[in-house]
């Protein structure tokens, strides 16, 4: 299933800077890129940040250039007071060419950020003030209004969003104000008018009668709970966006986080990718006994087509591919059900708010208890994950692993290929013709990389080619003896399997199959274990391996197999145009079962 590539945007208010002192409870910084990181937020908007040019210095330090802060500070007391950022997640999104605007200093900055598809998005962050009142706010809008009007080179934003201050429903507010109406929200609609965004609140569109809020202060009969936090966006647009949320996040701040999936008309379709086998699983015990009972059954069946004779659908390659997709299979769906107590009862306390919320009896007071509850789950979950990368840190950190390169490399987020050149294909207009379409892409890509093993008009053929074949291969003066060649000819054996095994490398990516060498290594260790205990099942995966080898040296790659078929990565070459193929060199990912083959027969020249 294809679908459109999306980032997630978000805004949450963080009640100021905090401080930057590991494990203390105002730390909320790390927090704040542990929340980006497992909710995949790509841009994080942010107000009453506190933020100064030396804070955010100090901050892309500490997390080496994983993140870029775009802000803009209060004038005079910029550690107390106001203040808005952008915070740009490098793994997601690059920030290459993203242009700041400051609008309204420490209240209003807008970012022009190049999206996926070429085009470029402008987003406006939003802080309303609140000390004084409506009165303020409402000059404030107006101003914010303004600004717009007045300046030519300010491009109306695709996307609003922040902490407003006032709500425009009643139904947004607990308990109900005096007023049903804030005395700026007619400021605030003519704003919204003059920017393309009157009404589209967009979780308000999504959601109209649910009550979420995503302000908390105050506790029983002095509880008060509002939506202040909201993103608004382009009519025209709102079909483009989806998943909004709104989320407690575990940061010491009264606000929750309100989010989007945003994406565009140009933005590049993308299929879901190939499943890999899930590592940290490895170690799993309830795993490990389901792929040993799998596997016994594996080798009885080859036992019996050892007794019953082979067929074409009926093979030791068979069997070996059936045995890698259940494994899989088993591996992903333990993945899915391997979570924590903790994560579990986050997920239930999620949706007993989310329930709370559609019911419109629900006394608020509930809501607010399950709301803070919620809250302190999400703050202890970002807690445990802290000191766990802190582990990580204190074990691999400081020596030579790939932990520890990965730490210190440059982060890009994945580049993805959003239209390729036709070959040969030229418009009326003189200009290029582009395909889109992803499967189509493929296409291209794999016909080009086809043609360019295919000889040019310039090599020569019939009995001159033979007779040049022939020129070059005797001139080869080192050949193959006799006994040689009948060594290279045999049949693989099971030690040269188990040696073609202990010399595969780590770390390396797997093919279509998605079975990485730890898979096989981690399944042969356990067998060698069970070997010294005369009393336990012993399930001898290099046995199945080698009857697969065999079987292909004797009948050749069984029809309907993807046994030694090659994944194509186009990398490019840091040059030319990236929408042509040519400017790519392609990485095959083969099947590491097929690399296993391919090299213990490489290990007998």
């Amino acid at each position: 299933m294809l679908q459109k590539t999306e980032i997630r945007v978000a805004s949450l208010n963080i009640n100021g800077f905090g401080t930057l002192a590991r494990d203390h409870p105002e730390n909320k910084w790390g927090r704040i890129y542990r929340l980006m990181c497992e909710h995949r937020v790509g841009v994080l908007m942010l107000q009453e940040t506190h933020l100064t040019k030396e804070r955010v210095y100090e901050l892309h330090r500490i997390f080496a250039d994983r993140i870029r802060i775009y802000h803009s500070e209060h004038g005079s007391n910029p550690t107390q007071k106001e203040g808005v950022a952008f915070v740009i997640n490098k793994r997601i999104m690059s920030s290459k060419g993203a242009v700041l605007t400051e609008v309204v200093p420490g209240r209003a900055i807008q970012l022009a950020l190049p999206w996926r598809g070429g085009e470029t998005r402008h987003l406006l962050c939003v802080y309303a003030p609140t000390s004084e009142g409506a009165s303020e706010r409402r000059a404030f809008f107006t101003n914010l209004k303004q600004r717009y009007a007045e300046s030519a080179g300010l491009v109306k934003p695709h996307l609003m969003g922040g902490d407003f201050n006032m709500t425009e429903d009643p139904i947004d507010r607990y308990p109900p104000a005096e007023r049903s109406i804030d005395a700026s929200a007619e400021a605030f609609d003519e704003l919204k008018a003059s920017l393309n965004m009157m009404l589209v609140d967009g979780w308000r569109k999504t959601h109209p009668t649910d009550k979420e809020y995503t302000f908390h202060r105050g506790s029983g009969d002095r509880a008060m709970m509002s939506r202040l936090d909201r993103i608004y966006v382009r009519p025209s647009m709102l079909r483009w966006m989806r998943g909004w949320k709104i989320e407690r996040t575990g940061i010491r701040t009264d606000h929750s986080m309100v989010s989007v999936m945003m994406t565009t008309p140009t933005a590049p379709v993308t299929g879901k990718g190939r499943p890999t086998f899930p590592m940290h699983l490895l170690k799993s015990k309830p795993l490990a006994k389901r792929m040993k009972a799998r596997g016994l059954a594996a080798a009885e069946e080859i036992q019996r087509i050892r007794s019953a004779g082979r067929t074409d659908t009926s093979n030791a390659q068979w069997v070996l591919q059936r045995l890698k997709r259940d494994w899989l299979e088993m591996a992903r769906k333990a993945e899915k059900g391997a979570t924590t107590r903790l994560v579990n009862e986050i997920q239930e306390r999620e949706r007993e708010v989310k329930n709370m919320g559609m019911n419109v009896d629900t006394p608020p007071e509930d809501l607010i208890k399950a709301t803070e509850s919620l809250g302190k789950l999400r703050g202890q979950r970002l807690q445990d994950k802290q000191a766990g990368s802190r582990l990580r840190h204190m074990v691999d950190g400081e020596s030579p692993t790939k932990y520890w390169v990965r730490l210190h490399r440059e982060v890009k987020p994945r580049e993805l290929i959003p239209c390729l050149e036709k070959e040969g294909v030229i418009l009326r207009s003189g200009e290029h013709e582009y395909e889109t379409d992803p499967r189509r892409m493929a296409d291209l890509a794999k016909a080009h990389f086809d043609g360019v093993q295919r000889d040019g008009p310039e090599v020569t053929t019939g009995d001159l080619r033979e007779q040049d074949i022939a020129e070059v291969i005797g001139a080869i003066e080192m050949s193959l003896t006799g006994d040689q060649q009948t060594e290279m000819g045999e049949e693989l054996s099971y030690d040269e399997a188990e040696k073609a095994l202990k010399h595969a490398k780590n770390g390396t990516a797997p093919g279509l199959d998605g079975i990485q060498y730890e898979v096989w290594k981690t399944m042969h260790a356990r067998f060698v274990e069970d070997a010294r205990f005369e009393e336990r099942s012993k399930f001898d995966v290099l046995a199945v391996i080698t009857e697969a080898f065999v079987d292909v040296q004797r009948h050749g790659v069984a029809e309907g197999l993807s046994f030694t078929d090659g994944w194509i990565c186009p990398i490019y070459k840091e040059k030319g145009e990236l929408s042509n193929i040519a400017n790519y060199r392609p990485i095959t990912l083969l099947n590491t079962d097929y690399k296993l083959m391919t090299k213990a027969l490489a290990l007998r020249i």
